[in-house]
């Protein structure tokens, strides 16, 4: 009986671990997204839905490039300071 017991319960945490792993896996890009504009906010810029897509794209995959010039070229052009972008998409990817 207390086996039986034990398998249910063992059971039951791999499939807790299990429904759990999405919410895990999918925090950190949300909160890089987040720390992006966040920083942007706090420099004075303007955080519209412009900036939340580049910023949002460098968290979610894209990154990679170090200095991340494919993230900080598009900022710019929207009138971000270099060194701004450039904090902005490094926190996107941390």
């Amino acid at each position: 009986m207390r086996k039986s017991i034990r398998r249910i319960a063992a059971a039951t945490g791999v499939l807790m671990a299990g429904a759990a792993l999405p919410l895990v896996v999918t925090a950190p890009a949300q909160a890089s997204t987040a720390d992006c504009t966040a920083y942007l906010s706090s420099k004075g810029y303007i955080v519209g839905k412009k900036v939340l897509m580049i910023c949002e794209d460098w968290a979610t995959g894209i990154g990679g490039a170090i200095p991340p010039l494919p993230c900080m070229q598009p900022l710019e052009r929207l009138g971000v300071k270099a060194s701004h972008a450039e904090e902005a998409c490094n926190r996107a990817q941390s």
